[in-house]
């Protein structure tokens, strides 16, 4: 496993490949880092022993908005609950993996297709039920796309293209 992505129950994880690395760290939350280079190494190993792993990217749509509605601090304390959410919804051996904003990221090592499908719907789940901060119950929507390796893609860049390709096409549905 590479040294900057923990297994979910690990206290901290990480992100993707389309985030700057200038993203501004949250208290409490691991930083973004690019995604493609830990789902490439986590492919050389699957090459080497032919299992599967699946990419999931996920959106929690609505947090930047809470922010600019209910301060800074409401969408820090969002992000961390939905950090934690996402943590605790997923498998032991899985890696998450935050991206930025309200994008995430999660990658199901020796994952079937049924398998990321319970996942995704969970998660999903789990990050669409209100949220208590502070005196305020708040609701915002999420939406998770999966790509499997080799079915979908065969490099981090294409696997995760894939999972947010499915992830934007829940959207228009």
């Amino acid at each position: 496993m590479p040294d900057h992505a923990f297994p979910v129950n690990a206290p901290t994880s990480l992100l993707r490949s389309s985030v700057k690395a200038s993203a501004v760290p949250v208290a409490g939350l691991p930083n973004c880092v690019p995604l493609g280079p830990v789902i490439d190494r986590e492919l050389a190993a699957c090459r080497r022993n032919g299992s599967s792993l699946v990419v999931l990217s996920i959106v929690v749509d609505g947090l930047e908005s809470m922010g600019q509605q209910h301060g800074e601090a409401v969408a820090h304390e969002l992000l961390q609950a939905a950090w934690n959410r996402l943590r605790n919804h997923l498998r032991g051996s899985d890696l998450a993996l935050r991206v930025g904003g309200g994008e995430f990221g999660a990658v199901l090592l020796n994952a079937s297709w049924p398998a990321a499908g319970i996942v995704d719907a969970r998660v999903t789940a789990a990050l669409s039920q209100p949220y208590g901060i502070g005196p305020l119950e708040i609701v915002m929507t999420a939406r998770a796309g999966a790509a499997i390796y080799p079915r979908a893609g065969t490099t981090g860049e294409a696997l995760l293209a894939a999972a947010a390709q499915a992830g934007a096409a829940k959207l228009r549905t």
